[in-house]
């Protein structure tokens, strides 16, 4: 069991390794024009986020669970589909991306900016960071507040038109009831139905001591994948190595007892 163990360690390095080099490669050999400099800077960091959040999960076991991993997933899924749609349009996609972002961060500040005689000297200079840190990309006063969302659609119509629609439906939509602790995640990981006759099949809470599933890291290697093909599909860089996914699910094989 032990060597079990140190086994899966040994893959899991080595896969969060792979990620790291895959995005490095990949931004390396990315010809990049400054003028259009939104778009590196979006798809660049958008890819960044995806590759994070596969490391977070794959080196955090005790995520890998109905109540924690779908959230991490939904995430990923969200990003996706973000970086899908910017991909139809780069150059105009990731400048609404970047606006709707700095508005939001704008509009953060202005709502602490309103209380702001009775807070901290600490709050006050963290204020300051983030309005120079807006400053540095676009001046606050030029920024525009949006309520909407960054690209004017709803993230269905959004996968729609980045031909994502099963994804949206078979993982987005899903994993969104537990992002958003809807009844349907709620009413099968968080209750279960009393065992006492009287009470009428009354649901009570509960707190599940969930196991380890190894599926939910297969999951996240799997929409980061999905996130690298989309990228390299569009830009055409002519990496020829084996999917990271692929040597994943090559290393985890090989894990399995005989």
């Amino acid at each position: 069991m032990e060597k079990e163990k140190l086994n899966i360690t040994k893959c899991i390095n080595n896969y969060v390794e792979n990620i790291k080099n895959d995005l490095k490669l990949r931004w390396n050999n990315w010809e990049k024009d400054l003028i259009d400099n939104n778009i590196y800077e979006v798809i660049g960091g958008i890819l960044s986020r995806q590759s994070s959040l596969a490391i977070q999960l794959a080196t955090n076991v005790k995520m890998w669970n109905e109540d924690i991993a779908p959230i991490i997933l939904r995430t990923m899924a969200d990003n996706h589909i973000n970086l899908a749609w910017i991909l139809v349009n780069p150059k105009e996609h990731s400048k609404k991306f970047i606006i709707h972002g700095l508005g939001q961060l704008k509009l953060e500040l202005e709502h602490r900016k309103k209380n702001l005689a009775e807070i901290n000297e600490e709050i006050k200079e963290f204020i300051e960071r983030e309005e120079q840190f807006i400053n540095s990309q676009k001046y606050t006063f030029l920024t525009e507040v949006n309520l909407g969302s960054w690209s004017g659609l709803n993230t269905r119509k959004m996968a729609e038109e980045s031909d994502l629609l099963d994804f949206y439906n078979y993982v987005y939509q899903p994993f969104s009831n537990c992002t958003h602790s809807t009844w349907a995640h709620i009413s099968k990981y968080n209750t279960m139905v009393s065992d006492n006759p009287l009470h009428r099949f009354l649901r009570k809470p509960m707190i599940i001591e969930f196991e380890p599933h190894i599926n939910y890291l297969n999951l996240a290697g799997k929409y980061l994948d999905k996130s690298i093909n989309a990228f390299d599909k569009v830009f055409k860089l002519d990496i020829k190595l084996e999917s990271t996914f692929d040597k994943l699910l090559t290393e985890l094989n090989e894990l399995e007892p005989e």
